[in-house]
């Protein structure tokens, strides 16, 4: 009951495609990192001068192959840390951040969450990843399939976790019908309109690119929550390990 009420809360928070809400109450509170007890062994990061702005994130691990993983509406670097620790443990170099105006990050004018994950991905790279995984939920997976067209060189794969098919001035749909690289696409199974959001997303994927739906068995679990060490669904954990394991290895 706990975690459907949890998920309930954040389908709430993460919107279907009108513009992003500012962060809530219970959200992340500005300059602070709101979960010091999981940063122990992270690497604090800033980026995004490009964009005008100053983006927050850590870095797990040290492997060549590197992860983004952009957080929900309303979160920060906490939603992601505890399945990117998992993914540093096995080999990859992980980079989770805070979007602008959450967590750390400074709010920043006319900057995109696809630009964002752009900046991202520079980032990870500049830190010494030679190959780039971004792995997003809700929010962020929107994001992720807004920016991944658009990254040179291209990312190795994309993972959407429960994507809103518009959020603020990103489109997925858009995004996936131009990619190029392996996609996978998650949901629970009893959430909302999630379901039937990657079944047309995998529908505008190119014939041509390998991509695959996965649906977390009787789950309302959203978004990141999918692939929590705690609170996850097993099914989409397993499916995400070895979407990874076959399209981008850790190296």
């Amino acid at each position: 009951m706990v975690i459907a009420l949890a998920a309930a809360m954040m389908l709430a928070a993460c919107g279907t495609g009108k513009p992003s809400a500012a962060p809530s109450p219970s959200g992340p509170v500005a300059g602070q990192v709101n979960c010091p007890d999981q940063t122990t062994g992270a690497k604090p990061v800033h980026f995004g001068t490009d964009l005008r702005a100053d983006l927050y994130g850590l870095v797990f691990g040290t492997g060549k192959t590197g992860v983004v993983i952009s957080h929900m509406n309303g979160g920060d670097v906490c939603q992601g840390t505890p399945f990117g620790k998992e993914l540093a443990q096995a080999g990859y170099r992980v980079l989770v951040f805070d979007f602008a105006g959450f967590g750390v990050s400074s709010a920043a004018a006319g900057v995109t969450y696809a630009d964002q994950v752009k900046a991202a991905a520079a980032a990870l790279r500049a830190d010494g990843a030679t190959s780039i995984v971004l792995l997003g939920g809700s929010m962020g997976a929107t994001a992720t399939l807004a920016a991944a067209p658009g990254i040179t060189p291209p990312p190795a794969a994309v993972v959407a976790l429960s994507p809103p098919l518009l959020f603020s001035n990103d489109n997925a749909e858009a995004g996936a019908a131009k990619l190029s690289m392996p996609v996978l696409y998650a949901a629970g199974a009893l959430e909302s309109e999630y379901p039937e959001n990657i079944a047309k997303l995998a529908a505008e994927t190119p014939k041509n690119v390998p991509h695959q739906t996965v649906l977390g068995e009787a789950s309302l679990n959203h978004g990141l929550y999918l692939t929590d060490p705690a609170i996850g669904v097993p099914g989409v954990r397993t499916a995400v390990e070895d979407f990874l394991k076959k399209y981008a290895p850790a190296s």
